[in-house]
């Protein structure tokens, strides 16, 4: 409706308080991984000691046979380097006056604090799923989920020197099917020791649901099913269940979770015991605070940064005022690194299709 400058100019528009987001994604395994991290507690390298081969001495024993005393190396030792990510806070004093009176509808440094956090997780999603481990980019899933087709090296390590660290990885993979879903699974599993969670897009999530949806809807008729929780997923509980489509899915008991910021066509089979965050805490220097967001963000969707709790190696350099500007400035820190202990307990495949 067109109102007439009577109601125009004695009426003021209704202003809802709160910012509604609507750039950033949702990234169950980053949060994941920043909710379970490890601290980084010293030492300028993050080392790791792979052992790359078996030895050959020793062996079955006859009577009175000599003892082999030969000593074999079989271990060598892989380094990480600590990385970092920042975004910066930056409130003009003037405008920070001005927004603090009763015309105030949301608070200004609030508000360009929880933006600017929300923008840094996104960064830090880019560097799980993209980082290459050179130069200031983190490693990543993706260099440690690789069998030297597109990464010679890991931890500083040849890979031609020392094929144990490979991980699988299965390129131009084509449509996505149970048999290569085994096959990946059957790669990355030795032991007992099997994927934590399998991430990948939307669209192969909903291709993955369309191979299991007659087992699926047998299969839960009576007992309902887990839930997709904010971090990715929760155990148990139950839920109500509908004739078609559903919140979670499992492959032999794994989780299978859709993140909005898994590169298109990949699927990543992760061992979280051997592929994790390790955080640096900043906090113990003077300046320097350990931050957590909002416990709630309303304008922010569910299980997106913002309303996801995360703590470790996420740091505040509090506001400094520069000596010629009338304005403070503050940076969101993020320190550490994506290290695997053990690549070839990992895997991915590209160029999937539904």
């Amino acid at each position: 409706m067109q109102f007439s400058s009577a109601v125009t100019t004695t009426t003021r528009e209704h202003i809802v308080p709160k910012v509604f987001d609507t750039v950033t994604k949702g990234s169950p395994l980053l949060m994941m991984l920043l909710r379970n991290a490890k601290p980084w507690k010293s030492g300028y390298r993050y080392d790791n000691i792979f052992k790359f081969k078996d030895s050959t001495n020793g062996g079955n024993i006859g009577i009175g046979d000599q003892l082999d005393a030969d000593r074999q190396d079989i271990r060598v030792k892989g380094n990480f380097e600590v990385k970092g990510a920042y975004k910066p806070v930056v409130v003009a004093n003037i405008e920070e006056v001005l927004n603090a009176g009763d015309e105030q509808v949301i608070n200004l440094l609030d508000a360009e604090f929880d933006s600017q956090a929300q923008s840094l997780c996104n960064l830090m999603a880019e560097n799980l799923y993209t980082g290459t481990g050179t130069g200031n980019s983190w490693d990543s899933i993706a260099n440690a989920a690789d069998d030297a087709t597109n990464y010679s090296t890991y931890a500083g390590l040849s890979r031609s020197t020392y094929p144990t660290l490979d991980g699988y990885y299965l390129a131009s993979a084509g449509a996505l099917t149970l048999n290569k879903l085994a096959t990946a699974y059957d790669a990355v599993e030795i032991g007992i020791d099997k994927p934590s969670v399998i991430a990948t897009t939307k669209t192969l999530w909903s291709a993955y649901e369309a191979l299991l949806t007659p087992t699926v809807r047998a299969g839960y008729s009576q007992s309902g099913y887990p839930r997709m929780d904010n971090y990715g997923i929760v155990p148990k509980g139950e839920a109500l269940i509908g004739n078609q489509g559903f919140d979670t899915l499992f492959f032999r008991g794994t989780p299978i979770i859709k993140d909005e910021q898994c590169p298109s066509g990949k699927m990543f089979l992760i061992n979280t015991n051997y592929f994790s965050f390790k955080g640096v805490d900043m906090s113990k220097i003077q300046g320097i605070e350990k931050l957590n967001f909002k416990k709630t963000s309303d304008g922010v969707p569910m299980g997106v940064p913002g309303r996801v709790p995360s703590t470790l190696g996420f740091n505040f350099r509090i506001f400094m005022s520069p000596v010629d500007q009338l304005a403070k400035v503050g940076h969101l820190l993020y320190f550490g690194n994506f290290t695997s202990e053990n690549p070839r307990l990992n895997g991915q495949m590209t160029g999937l299709t539904a």
